[in-house]
C-alpha cells in the first residue's frame, strides 16, 4: 500500500482556503491519528534557548508495536531507542546505557497532541499560508491560547501524511522560544528492521532510572492542592519518587544489607490542558539541601520555587513564568 494512501482522501478539501476553526481542529485530530501509521527516517534540528541540536530519527511499526530511535549528530555521541513504553539511552563514549519505563509511551520527538479536539476550549486556531518543509508541502496553523498563562503553538503539518514537520513554541510577543524542524525526511515503503536489539551493548554498564515500586505508589503520605490553575488544567499524574539524598541512602543500604531503607519522599504532580503540561515537585526541607528560590528559566522552560511551611514546592513547565509562579504560590497542604 502506498505510504500516502491512508490520509490523502481527507486532505483533498484543503484546496479551499476558507476552512472554519472547527474543521481545522477536526482535521488536525485526524492528522495526529494518521501520524503513527507511517515508517520514516529523517534529520531534524531542535533549538532550545541558545542550544541547537541536530538529530536523526528512524520510526517503525511492526507486530510488537511502535519503535523509534533518536541519534544525536553533534556533541556527545548518544542514542535513544524506544520500544512501546521502554526507553533505552546509549552513551558509547562512556560505555553506559540507561533504561526507564515511559508509561504514557510518549514519542521521542515532538508530534501533534493526541487529544486535539478538546483544545478548542482553551486555544483559538488560525490557518496561515501553506509552506514547504524538507521538500514536503505543509499546512500551517497557529494555536493561540485564550489567556496569557500558556504558550502558543505554530504547526507545519505534512498535508499528505499528517506528520508534524516543524513546531514553533510562541510567546505572547510572538517571539519563538523553542523550535523543532525537519531538514530531511523520507517515508519508507517497508518497516525498517527494529534497532531495539541491545546485544551489542551487553558489556556496557546498565542503570535503571526508575523504581517500579516507587512509581506504583497510589497511597500518598501527603495530600496537596494547587489553588490557582490555568483554565482547563487538570491533575494527570500523582506519584511518589526518590529525592537525590534518598537514592544515595538506598545505595548505601543495599551495599551493606541488601535492602532498601529509604522510602519515596518526593511527591510529583503533573497538570495539563492536553497540550501544555506543568510538573510540581513537593518535598520536606532537609538541612544542608539547597532549593530554587523564586524564578528561573531556560528557553521555554520556566521554574519557580517556594517554601510552604516545612516543605518546598518547585513548579516546572514549558509555560510562561507567571504560570509557574502562581501555581507555586498557591500550593497548600490539605489537613488529613
Amino acid at each position: 500500500m502506498p505510504v500516502f494512501s491512508v490520509s490523502v482522501a481527507f486532505f483533498l478539501f484543503m484546496s479551499s482556503t476558507s476552512v472554519i476553526a472547527g474543521d481545522l481542529f477536526d482535521m488536525l485530530q485526524r492528522m495526529s491519528d494518521a501520524d503513527q501509521e507511517h515508517s520514516y527516517q529523517g534529520v531534524f534540528i531542535l533549538r532550545k534557548s541558545d542550544n541547537l541540536s541536530t538529530l536523526r530519527v528512524i520510526h517503525g511499526k511492526d507486530g510488537d508495536g511502535v519503535w523509534e530511535s533518536l541519534e544525536a549528530l553533534d556533541g556527545e555521541h548518544r542514542k535513544v531507542i524506544r520500544r512501546n513504553d521502554r526507553v533505552v539511552s546509549v552513551f558509547p563514549d562512556r560505555e553506559l546505557i540507561t533504561i526507564r519505563n515511559n508509561a504514557n509511551r510518549k514519542p521521542l520527538h515532538p508530534q501533534l497532541p493526541e487529544n486535539i479536539e478538546r483544545l478548542e476550549k482553551f486555544y483559538s486556531i488560525n490557518q496561515l499560508p501553506d509552506d514547504r518543509i524538507a521538500n514536503h508541502q505543509t499546512l500551517v496553523v497557529d494555536l493561540v491560547p485564550n489567556d496569557e498563562l500558556r504558550y502558543g503553538y505554530r504547526y507545519w503539518v505534512d498535508k499528505n501524511t499528517g506528520m508534524l514537520l516543524r513546531c514553533d513554541l510562541v510567546a505572547e510577543d510572538d517571539s519563538v522560544v523553542e523550535q523543532m524542524m525537519f531538514t530531511s525526511l523520507d517515508y519508507l515503503q517497508q518497516t525498517p528492521p527494529s534497532e531495539f536489539d541491545l546485544k551489542q551493548y551487553e558489556h556496557y554498564q546498565q542503570q535503571f532510572l526508575d523504581d517500579p515500586k516507587a512509581e506504583a505508589s497510589s497511597e500518598l503520605p501527603l495530600q496537596w492542592a494547587i489553588n490557582t490553575l490555568p483554565d482547563g488544567f487538570m491533575l494527570t499524574q500523582s506519584t511518589m519518587r526518590y529525592t537525590q539524598s534518598s537514592l544515595l541512602e538506598n545505595a548505601e543500604s543495599m551495599a551493606l544489607s541488601g535492602h532498601m531503607s529509604a522510602k519515596p519522599d518526593l511527591l510529583h504532580l503533573v497538570y495539563s490542558d492536553g497540550l501544555a503540561s506543568v510538573s510540581v515537585f513537593i518535598e520536606k526541607k532537609q538541612s544542608g539541601e539547597k532549593h530554587l528560590q523564586g524564578a528561573a528559566n531556560m528557553g521555554a522552560v520556566n521554574a519557580y520555587g517556594n517554601s510552604v511551611e516545612e516543605y518546598f514546592v518547585t513548579v516546572v513547565g514549558e509555560v510562561p513564568e507567571k504560570t509557574v509562579r502562581s501555581m507555586a504560590q498557591s500550593a497548600v497542604k490539605i489537613s488529613q
